[in-house]
């Protein structure tokens, strides 16, 4: 999962490509919840004038590729372990990244940091963090 969240963050320095030869205005990986076993990686193409407004989360059509975790894997958490919030898409904007948290209620997670807690069939967990700067550690 560390390796598809750096594919992200590069896909959005480098400037991909996306299917329609278009440049998106980011790209991110979403989440589909609590106890999934798969997630996401899109690019976020739902834009206003020059990539202002922009929802920073997945839409129809944006999807690249979906995922799946190792078997016996599943994602535990993904919140700013101070409210609680479970996020479900983070997204790398160019050209610094800049990352946006988005909750599953479909807000702005103002968070400089969120944890991702994966736990496996012998309850042992891995957490990677990622912060708005685009840092990105795990275990």
């Amino acid at each position: 999962m560390s390796l598809n969240l750096r594919k992200a963050e590069n896909n959005a320095l480098s400037s991909k490509v996306f299917k329609d030869s278009k440049v998106p205005c980011g790209w991110g990986v979403h989440f589909n919840g609590v106890d999934s076993t798969s997630y996401a990686i899109f690019a976020d193409t739902t834009i206003a004038q020059n990539c202002f407004g922009r929802n920073y989360k997945m839409d129809s059509g944006e999807e690249l590729e979906t995922v799946n975790l190792e078997a016996g894997v599943k994602i535990k958490s993904i919140n700013n372990n101070i409210l609680d919030i479970n996020i479900s898409d983070v997204v790398f904007t160019p050209p610094a990244p800049l990352v946006r948290f988005t909750s599953f209620y479909g807000g702005q997670d103002g968070s400089n940091t969120i944890n991702i807690i994966l736990v496996n069939k012998n309850s042992s967990t891995r957490t990677i963090t990622i912060n708005k700067t685009g840092f990105i550690s795990s275990p």
